[in-house]
């Protein structure tokens, strides 16, 4: 490039229309809110604060600003970027296509370059398709700000990590998944690069809410997930509580800490507590949670610094099983958690999965049972389904339960396979559609008691709050009728 103009770089979170839905509707899914892509957000930040070079970025949620193609097309016209940077997952990967399609139509000049999950499991696939150019594995800020510098000197693309792209016909792709060692060193995230007023979860109380990560990685070994990192980073108390006051001060008051594992220790969560108390920090907040990770004190404490809510990966009823998926928790240690989590004035969410490896039909009706003899406020259920890179995914293929690497069916031509396909879930003693319909009844024996109802109902603290569930309470029900 090289001709001192400002290099321009749209981030784009692509819209849904064409995502792969299967336990919930889609109506569901947007009644009860969406969360900001705070990653791209961390991305453009890292990218306008750090580069040695005139970059300018914009952020584009399609989901959020709901926005047709025609719209997306109209707003690359308008900024002429220079690259457009796509956030991928593979349930979402044709809409990410279609915003590369998008793009190539105004400007075929402009560089296409993906990053996320799906890029992460499938690199090759992804750059053998139309209008892909370029890919980053792994945690992308180093490794864009790398690509992006490369291209304005005008240099060839050197052993740069997790980077992918096409040279003389070929994919060139370095297969290591980067990770920032230390999260305090990144900028904290630039939120004016979005519009705060499109986000909100049906069970806040104030108008927006914001998301914070606060550390990184996983070192649990769930064979149901998929994490790029093993290894747990986190940022440092200052840090946290830095970005709660700019947050704060731009007049939200709601967070939902989006960590995959706030309180792996904690004693960090008991020194975030006491820190924004010293501080004066008004701010209701929430987070993901591990029944074996909590205790009294951090309960007691995080109360008292503003923290209403817990969600609890659960999954199941049953040790073997659990065991099974390698979840590390017990029965034991779950009604322990959310008999304490409740004691303590905090809202308590368990996430439950169905068609686990052996299970059966009366087993997932022991598992609707428990769901309520927790007496949790909230419930999110879903049908196990064996994503890529997991360990469930290869075992399923390997006994033969799963029939074909239908993911990698997918990622080498997601547009030919997506009308009518739909991943495979564990068919192991249920079909699919005998588990759908179950997955549909448990949310009905849950939510449609008279006695949870008006439980919820009791305790709403906003209209806001009151016309947002009611608004996702119809498009349940609505859900659980079809799957009659």
């Amino acid at each position: 490039m090289n001709d001192n103009r400002t290099y321009k770089v749209l981030f784009i979170n692509p819209a849904a229309r064409h995502s792969i839905r299967m336990e919930l509707s889609n109506d569901i899914i947007e009644e009860y809110g969406t969360y900001p892509p705070l990653g791209l957000v961390y991305l453009a930040t890292f990218l306008k604060q750090r580069c040695k070079h005139s970059v300018d970025v914009k952020l584009v949620d399609c989901i959020a600003e709901r926005m047709t193609d025609e719209d997306l097309e109209n707003v690359i016209r308008a900024y002429s970027p220079d690259m457009l940077a796509v956030t991928t997952y593979t349930p979402n990967f044709v809409d990410c296509l279609i915003a590369c399609d998008i793009a190539k139509k105004v400007n075929p000049e402009i560089i296409t370059f993906l990053g996320g999950h799906h890029t992460d499991s499938y690199p090759e696939e992804t750059l053998s398709l139309p209008n892909v150019d370029m890919i980053c594995r792994g945690e992308g800020e180093e490794t864009m700000l790398r690509v992006v510098e490369t291209i304005i000197e005008d240099n060839d693309f050197n052993d740069i990590p997790g980077f992918g792209y096409i040279k003389d016909g070929k994919s060139v792709i370095d297969m290591s998944l980067p990770f920032i060692a230390d999260l305090d060193t990144l900028p904290l995230p630039d939120r004016s690069l979005m519009n705060s007023d499109l986000y909100q979860s049906v069970l806040g109380s104030e108008h927006i809410s914001a998301t914070v990560i606060s550390s990184r990685g996983c070192p649990n070994l769930c064979t149901y997930c998929y994490s790029p990192s093993k290894k747990y980073r986190a940022r440092s108390t200052t840090s946290i509580i830095t970005e709660l006051k700019e947050i704060v001060e731009s007049g939200i008051k709601e967070v939902y800490f989006f960590d995959d594992l706030f309180c792996l220790v904690p004693q960090r969560v008991i020194d975030l507590s006491k820190a924004i108390l010293e501080e004066k920090i008004s701010v209701r907040w929430s987070f993901r949670g591990r029944v074996n990770a909590v205790s009294e004190e951090m309960m007691i404490i995080a109360k008292k610094a503003g923290c209403e809510r817990i969600h609890y990966g659960i999954e199941t009823s049953d040790d073997r099983r659990l065991k099974i998926i390698k979840k590390n928790i017990t029965v034991d240690k779950i009604k322990k958690a959310v008999a304490m989590t409740q004691k303590n004035g905090i809202i308590a969410i368990g996430n439950f999965m169905i068609g686990l490896p052996g299970e059966t039909k009366e087993d997932i009706y022991t598992t609707f049972r428990f769901m309520k003899e927790l007496k949790l406020d909230y419930v999110e259920l879903g049908v196990l389904t064996p994503y890529p890179n997991t360990e469930l995914y290869r075992d399923g293929i390997e006994c033969g339960i799963i029939k074909s690497d239908f993911w990698k069916t997918f990622a080498e031509d997601p547009k030919g396979v997506l009308p009518g396909f739909m991943p495979q879930v564990w068919t192991e003693n249920l079909s699919q559609e005998e588990l759908f319909k179950l997955a549909h009844k448990g949310f009905g024996q849950f939510y449609m008691r008279p006695a949870h109802i008006l439980k919820t109902f009791s305790k709403v603290r906003s209209p806001k709050e009151f016309f947002t569930m009611a608004k996702g309470g119809v498009a349940l029900l609505q859900s659980i009728i079809k799957g009659e």
